[in-house]
C-alpha cells in the first residue's frame, strides 16, 4: 500500500494508533490544530508543528526572503490562534542548499522574527543541514492557554451556527495571478497569499468569552477543513455559497482566474482565517467581537445532524454541486 491511498488524514489516523499518547497528562494528541498537554492549576501547553518545502508549499521566485519567514511562522501562529491561545516559544529546522546565500537565510529568519516579535514568541534553537532538493523549513511552535477555554475541532452541536474571519479565497487566486505571471507588485490577492495574517485576537477573545464551541484555521479550504470539524462533532453543515465573504479583488478576479466562482473560496486554501461554530444564542456576542475587532466575521451556515453530511445551497436556495476542492498533500 502507498500512502497516496491513504491520504494525508489517512496516514496521520494510522500513526495515531501506533503512537497513541499514553501520558496521562496528555488532554490532546494527534488530530487538532495543536496539541494539548495539562500544566496543572488550569494551565495548559500548546503544540504545533508545520513543515514547508520547496516546490510544494512555495517558490522562491515568488516571494522575498523575508515575505517567506514572515508566512513560515504565520502557518504555526495561526494554529495557535485556532485553539484560542497564545504563542510563546518556536524552534527551527532548516534543510538548505550549500550553495544558498546567506543573505537569504539572514532574510528568512528576520522575517520570522518580525513576525515573532509582533505576536510575543521568541526564538528558542533549532537545527540546520544541507539539502540537494531544495529548502525546506519546519517550525515548531509552543503556545499557552487556560485548559477550561482551550477551543478544538469537536464541539460543534446541531442547530449551531457556522462563522468564518474575514475573506476567502484571496490567497488562491493570488497564487494564480502569481503562476500567471499577472501579479503587480501591490495586488491584495498576491499579498494575502505571500503575507497571510493570523487571527490570534480573535481566537483567544472567542476562547475567552466562550462565544465559540469549536475551532480551526483555514488552511486546506473552507470545504475540506469544515468536514474536519463535522467528522470529529459527529454533524453535517448547511453553507450557504452566497453568503461567503469574498473580497471586491476576488470578484474582480475570480472569472479569469478559476472555471467555478465559489471554487477558490471553497477549496483554495491557505486563507489561515478561522472557521467556527457557534451557538444561535451567542450571535449577539460574535457582532460585538468582530466590532470590537473591525474583524468581519460572517455566518455562512449552520450545523445540522449528521446526514446528509456537507450541502452547499446556491442563491437559488437549491443544493449545489461543485468539484472535489481542497489541498491534498498524497
Amino acid at each position: 500500500m502507498q500512502i497516496k491511498s491513504l491520504g494525508e488524514f489517512g496516514l496521520i489516523s494510522r500513526i495515531a494508533r501506533i503512537a497513541a499518547a499514553a501520558d496521562p497528562l496528555v488532554v490532546k494528541a494527534i488530530g487538532d490544530d495543536a496539541a494539548v498537554v495539562s500544566l496543572g492549576r488550569g494551565r495548559c501547553l500548546l503544540m504545533t508543528t508545520d513543515l514547508l518545502k520547496e516546490g510544494i508549499h512555495f517558490k522562491t521566485a515568488f516571494s522575498s526572503p523575508f515575505l517567506l519567514g514572515k508566512k513560515c511562522l504565520s502557518v504555526n501562529l495561526s494554529d495557535i490562534a485556532a485553539m484560542g491561545g497564545e504563542p510563546t516559544y518556536y524552534v527551527v529546522s532548516l534543510a538548505a542548499p550549500p550553495e544558498t546565500p546567506y543573505g537569504f537565510v539572514r532574510d528568512l529568519y528576520r522575517g520570522m522574527a518580525a513576525q515573532a516579535r509582533r505576536f510575543g514568541a521568541s526564538l528558542l534553537g533549532g537545527d540546520t543541514t544541507a539539502s540537494q532538493d531544495g529548502l525546506v523549513v519546519s517550525i515548531t511552535l509552543l503556545g499557552k492557554a487556560r485548559q477550561a477555554q482551550v477551543l478544538y475541532r469537536h464541539g460543534a452541536r446541531p442547530g449551531e451556527l457556522v462563522y468564518v474571519t474575514g475573506t476567502l479565497g484571496d490567497s488562491a487566486l493570488g497564487l494564480a495571478l502569481l503562476h500567471g505571471g499577472r501579479a503587480g507588485p501591490h495586488n491584495r490577492l498576491v499579498r494575502r497569499h505571500l503575507d497571510p495574517q493570523p487571527r490570534l485576537a480573535a481566537g483567544q477573545v472567542l476562547a475567552r468569552t466562550h462565544a465559540a464551541s469549536a475551532m480551526m484555521d483555514i488552511s486546506d479550504g473552507l470545504a475540506g477543513d469544515l468536514r474536519h470539524i463535522m467528522e470529529q462533532s459527529g454533524v453535517g453543515a448547511r453553507i450557504f455559497l452566497d453568503r461567503l465573504p469574498l473580497s471586491a479583488a476576488y470578484r474582480t478576479y475570480c472569472p479569469a482566474c478559476a472555471g467555478n466562482f465559489y471554487l477558490p473560496a471553497l477549496g483554495g486554501g491557505e486563507d489561515y482565517e478561522l472557521l467556527f461554530t457557534a451557538p444561535a444564542e451567542k450571535e449577539k456576542t460574535v457582532r460585538l467581537i468582530s466590532k470590537r475587532l473591525g474583524l468581519p466575521m460572517t455566518c455562512i451556515g449552520r450545523i445540522t445532524g449528521k446526514r446528509p453530511g456537507l450541502t452547499l445551497i446556491g442563491s437559488d436556495g437549491k443544493p449545489a454541486r461543485l468539484p472535489e476542492a481542497g489541498f491534498r498533500h498524497f
